[in-house]
């Protein structure tokens, strides 16, 4: 699957938040964060880059997307069921389970690769699921402008930090990978995140 905008929206949904309206405390934090706890973010993609996955590194890198839905069944004997199977169709409540898939097709290795992969309207991330080899996993609040570490966003925002993280996850619009190890030519790195469906 190359886009999951299709996949991820099969019905006519509109986006429950107006573009461009930000919160004044999600915006403070923002603002923090732009100066205390970002790395710069290189280049801006173009929107239909952002539906799949942006890969950045010292050499080429390509990437796919895998987008599953966890199905609960109904086996034998009465027993419950799990399965992953393609997310063609979501519904709300769902649990969908996200695999990034960065291929080094060079002949060198690359370093300094950062991957950003844009939630989609109404996905919303389940904590501690993002992970990655040798990767530092950040999250944005303002549409990818910046990133940083859910203790950090937390942290810059105040308050309880076990409640501050909570609050914050429900308005993350982005995460991001940066990995600390090269990546070898022909391998493929596997990054994963699972979130719901609303």
């Amino acid at each position: 699957m190359t886009n999951d905008r299709h996949a991820l929206w099969p019905h006519s949904r509109t986006c429950p938040f107006r573009p461009g309206v930000v919160s004044p405390a999600i915006a403070l934090i923002c603002a923090s964060l732009a100066v205390a706890w970002c790395y710069p973010v290189r280049a801006q993609p173009s929107d239909d880059t952002q539906a799949v996955a942006v890969a950045t590194g010292s050499g080429p890198l390509e990437t796919a997307i895998e987008v599953q839905k966890l199905e609960i069944a109904e086996g034998p004997g009465g027993k419950e069921t799990r399965e992953w199977i393609a997310a063609a169709r979501l519904n709300v409540g769902d649990e969908v389970h996200y695999t990034v898939r960065v291929r080094n097709p060079g002949k060198a290795a690359v370093d300094d690769i950062v991957v950003t992969k844009r939630l989609p309207f109404g996905v919303r991330y389940l904590r501690n699921s993002a992970v990655g080899p040798a990767a530092e996993v950040q999250f944005s609040l303002d549409g990818g402008k910046t990133f940083a570490t859910p203790e950090a966003l937390a942290r810059v925002a105040g308050g309880s930090r076990k409640t501050q993280r909570k609050t914050l996850e429900n308005d993350y619009t982005h995460v991001r990978w940066v990995l600390s190890k090269p990546l070898d030519p022909s391998s493929t790195a596997l990054l994963r995140f699972r979130a719901t469906f609303s």
